[in-house]
């Protein structure tokens, strides 16, 4: 696995983000960066085509394991802050 050093903070990272932001956030390659965009229940953004985008919020809840009802919570509570 190609591993490398993180050069973007959550914070820094566009609210939409391709495999490639990833890879900068989360210091792995791209081709692992691409092999976890099309891994199961990713929460990539559908209807892009060839494109791969994914919410930067809803990667770090995927990638933090909580439950569906924990997720909802953290939505409700960033919609709070937003509005």
């Amino acid at each position: 696995m190609e591993s490398r050093k993180s050069i973007k903070t959550f914070n820094e990272l566009p609210d939409t983000i391709t495999p490639y932001d990833y890879a900068d956030w989360r210091g792995v390659g791209e081709g692992k960066a691409r092999e976890i965009f099309n891994s199961k229940g990713f929460p990539k953004i559908k209807g892009t085509g060839v494109k791969q985008l994914a919410d930067k919020r809803a990667v770090l809840l995927y990638e933090l394991g909580l439950k569906e009802e924990e997720k909802q919570e953290v939505l409700k509570e960033i919609a709070r802050q937003i509005i």
